[in-house]
């Protein structure tokens, strides 16, 4: 067939002709405009995930810094209870020692009668001026918690009239005559609490809010002279968790994501409010400019083939009687297609192509004019079955393993492509125009991104090492190091009772249990952090001291069986410190989230050519849905349903490191049945074989 039979035949309506090419052209692109839009999206939410997950992290830091603050004020109470003043009674010495250290601190210190609660020191009266005996309901249930239980105690917040300003107070029982026979107690400014949030170092539009146990502001970074002392109104009490997310309007009305965290010294809580439009402005934005590109190229690239493709066919008269398009409107319309172009005939012969397909396969101009189509391919893409005799390109279906079809160049280089075919059918015969899309770049990208994937596994493992090291260090230092010093303390205290009388030693014996108790509490930190027995006497002995010895410390019955004939020490350090920790995080969560378990069973066994862990309990179980972030029957997860705040960070700990193994982690559960956790680890079970 020549070109200008080919024109013949090409006779049809030219609005039908136009859309064919419109459409055409569209098909090319949308896909490819489709795909870079979801990587646009997936950018954005990554970058969302790591703003949340940065939030998350503030809070845990800003709740060490208000619990140290705390703890320092508990430490500064201890020690001027054991003041030789305040044992002599001799208060107006007392007093000035006092003074000074409140003057220090910025705090109001008082010393109340333990059994009237009547202040017998104040450090912001002068010694023998009369003291205020006006005590705040709140004041009072702290002393009695105090003195009820004999640890320190947390107030809430409350007026105090005598700095003339909402304070909280932390206060201690003192001991005298083998009673409680004094209430020393820290009066704190809330300014000093806005001042520590304010320092926070939170990026600009976040809000942090310390809230006490009745659900009134102690401090926030924002406007805090405005709210101070004013309730909120979600119930961080009626949540039955540690810590959580929830969503919700600011004070200032915005929308407001916010992640809290209860403390377990004070019950106070630390929320942290990032407004939703901060966080979903970087995937508003991406796809604002997205939209933008992508709808002015579509639009362009549409808008100029329909403009060119109408100088081929022109209809004229009334009756819309089509003439034959010329060679060079023809040619207009080829050479403007944004990939390569071609026509085969019926005799699968290439009849016409474009210059990109010259140049894509390395051809001269024309030079691929009467050659066969099958010249473009290489021949194991070629199908020659019965079921593709009527194919004018004839192909085989991609496999399941490898999808892509590869040109052939004139020098025999093969590069990857996609094919698409439109048949049509002038009254010169039956054709196909044929579209090929260079796929190189697309294929680039995606080993870019495997690359980077890659990339990012060998960072968390090696945070992951870098974690192991760091614990197995403080582990070292724990035993070695404090241990020994706190052993030669414990020493060194017991040499000291000889010379005191039977209350002196009375309050060194005390003070003796007291560091034995701190001794065994390093001890079993330092075998949490990094448990010497993995290495010492091998992971299955270890597994199951560890299971004992949680056991013991919960109260919950648990046992550990190791099933099939095969050593897990021959396993790699990785994967032992894999199944190790794993056991550890499954058997935290239960310990927090199914108290109310009567059994517990740690299973390292066979399955098929993997290693598997189970750990299963009978506790009140949950619905699995939250883990994936899904709500119940519409209804926000809160109350006695266990949210995903509880259990995800720990189930997405496990997952990461199951992931970097190349395992993986299942989780079923049921609520009022238990839960059960699979752990999978990929290994060649004959070498493990004993």
């Amino acid at each position: 067939m020549t070109i200008a039979g080919f024109f013949a035949g090409l006779r049809t309506r030219s609005r039908s002709l136009r859309f064919r090419l419109v459409a055409l052209v569209a098909a090319a692109l949308v896909p490819a405009l489709a795909f870079d839009g979801w990587l646009t999206i997936q950018a954005a939410r990554s970058e969302r995930t790591q703003i949340e997950r940065n939030a998350d992290d503030k809070t845990k830091e800003v709740m060490a810094d208000i619990d140290h603050e705390i703890a320092s004020s508990k430490a500064t109470l201890i020690a001027l209870a054991s003041s030789q003043f305040l044992q002599t009674q001799d208060f107006e010495r007392f007093h000035l020692q006092m003074t000074e250290v409140a003057r220090q601190l910025g705090v109001e210190i008082v010393l109340r009668d333990a059994s009237n609660g009547k202040q017998l020191v104040n450090t912001i009266v002068n010694w023998g001026e009369p003291l205020p005996q006006v005590t705040t309901p709140e004041s009072l249930d702290s002393m009695r918690e105090a003195l009820e239980s004999g640890k320190p105690s947390v107030s809430n917040v409350f007026y105090g009239s005598v700095m003339n300003q909402s304070v909280i107070t932390v206060g201690i029982p003192v001991a005298r005559g083998g009673a409680n026979g004094y209430y020393l107690l820290v009066a704190i400014p809330l300014d000093t609490f806005a001042a520590a949030l304010s320092n926070a170092g939170l990026p600009g539009q976040w809000t942090v809010t310390l809230i006490d146990r009745g659900n009134t502001i102690i401090a926030r970074s924002e406007r805090h002279s405005d709210y101070v002392g004013t309730k909120v109104k979600f119930s961080f009490n009626d949540a039955g968790s540690a810590e959580g997310v929830n969503f919700g309007l600011s004070r200032e009305g915005e929308d407001t994501r916010w992640t809290w965290r209860r403390s377990a010294i004070t019950g106070w809580v630390v929320s942290i409010g990032v407004p939703l439009a901060l966080l979903e402005a970087p995937q508003n934005s991406a796809l604002i400019n997205y939209a933008s590109a992508s709808g002015a190229l579509l639009v362009l690239s549409l808008a100029l083939t329909y403009l060119l493709s109408g100088y081929l066919p022109h209809s004229v008269g009334t009756l819309g009687i089509d003439r034959t398009p010329t060679r060079e409107e023809f040619r207009i319309l080829f050479e403007s297609a944004p990939n390569g172009v071609l026509v085969v005939d019926d005799k699968r012969r290439i009849v016409l192509t474009n210059e990109k397909i010259d140049q894509k396969f390395g051809y001269d101009r024309a030079a691929l004019t009467g050659q066969p189509v099958d010249i473009l391919f290489s021949e194991r893409f070629l199908d020659t079955s019965a079921a593709s005799a009527n194919a004018l390109v004839r192909l085989k279906p991609p496999t399941s393993g490898d999808r892509s079809v590869y040109g052939r160049r004139k020098d025999g280089f093969e590069f990857p492509i996609e094919i698409l075919a439109n048949p049509i059918a002038p009254r010169a015969g039956r054709f196909e125009i044929v579209t090929i899309i260079d796929t190189t770049p697309r294929m680039q990208a995606a080993a870019r991104l495997q690359a980077a994937v890659s990339e990012r596994d060998e960072l968390r493992r090696r945070l992951m090492q870098a974690q192991e090291d760091e614990r197995l260090r403080l582990a070292r230092e724990l035993h070695d190091e404090t241990g020994q010093t706190l052993t030669a303390a414990l020493l060194e205290l017991k040499g000291l009772e000889i010379q005191y009388n039977e209350a002196g030693r009375s309050r060194i014996r005390a003070l003796r249990e007291r560091m034995d108790e701190i001794g065994k509490s390093l001890d079993r930190i330092a075998r949490e952090l990094r448990p010497a027995s993995i290495n010492e006497l091998g992971l299955n002995t270890a597994l199951a001291n560890y299971v004992s010895e949680w056991s013991q410390q919960f109260g919950i019955p648990a046992d550990f069986l190791r099933g099939g004939d095969f050593d897990l020490d021959t396993l790699t350090d990785e994967q032992r410190t894999a199944i190790y920790r794993i056991v550890q995080e499954a058997l935290t969560n239960i310990a927090k989230h199914a108290r109310e378990a009567t059994s517990v069973s740690v299973v390292v066994g066979r399955a098929g050519g993997n290693v598997q862990l189970t750990i299963e309990d009978n506790g009140a179980g949950f619905d699995t849905a939250v883990l994936n972030g899904q709500s119940l029957n519409g209804q926000t997860l809160t109350g006695n349903t266990p949210a995903k705040g509880r259990r995800g960070l720990g189930v997405a700990g496990m997952r990461e490191r199951l992931a970097l193994i190349g395992g993986e982690l299942e989780i079923e559960s049921s609520i009022g049945i238990g839960t059960t956790v699979f752990a999978r680890i990929p290994a060649n079970i004959a070498r493990l074989s004993a």
